[in-house]
């Protein structure tokens, strides 16, 4: 071998094993819990997320993050299956045919016109829901994109909810914009 393709050679190989031992002053910091969640939006993304007790919750696959809108009557919902199966459920229901459903906050505790409830499902625990109104301490769904052309629903929730014999589950800085079934 010639010195000179020689002497390139080596450079070359002394320049890749010294770039590989640095380490970059810049290393990323680790993703806060609330980082880690999907980003509001509004465009029909069909992203679904939350902090449960402040550990992220969020569905993974579009198809985990759904929506249906009926006569008067709106379920949201997100389901995740790693590390185990969950759900959360959040539904408005206009059981007179009287309400319109459009952007604003709705309280999911206090008596409404819209029969409001919320639900974390994480067996062998359901906490709220339909049938278990009185385990929902507080909460509130914000609709803040209602698009009943295009078929989007988008927007904010937050709940607390108790079952006696689990602990307290507190969903905070939740999420969702889905392209919602009529």
């Amino acid at each position: 071998m010639k010195p000179t393709l020689q002497l390139l050679l080596t450079v070359f190989f002394c320049s890749c094993i010294s770039l590989e031992s640095c380490t970059l002053s810049d290393d990323p910091k680790p993703k806060t819990e609330l980082e880690k969640l999907p980003p509001v939006t509004q465009e029909g993304k069909n992203t679904f997320g939350c902090l449960v007790n402040g550990k992220a919750w969020f569905t993974t696959y579009i198809t985990d993050a759904t929506s249906d809108y009926q006569l008067g009557s709106l379920q949201l919902s997100g389901v995740v299956d790693e590390p185990k199966f969950q759900s959360i459920g959040i539904s408005l229901r206009d059981e007179d045919g009287g309400q319109v459903l459009t952007t604003g906050i709705y309280n999911l505790k206090a008596p409404t016109p819209f029969f409001p409830s919320a639900g974390f499902y994480d067996p062998p625990c359901i906490y709220g829901g339909p049938s278990n109104l009185d385990q929902i301490l507080k909460g509130e769904l914000t609709i803040t994109k209602f698009d009943k052309i295009n078929y989007i629903i988008s927007g904010t929730f937050h709940f607390t909810v108790i079952n006696p014999v689990c602990d307290t589950v507190r969903v905070t800085n939740g999420r969702f914009d889905i392209r919602y079934a009529p």
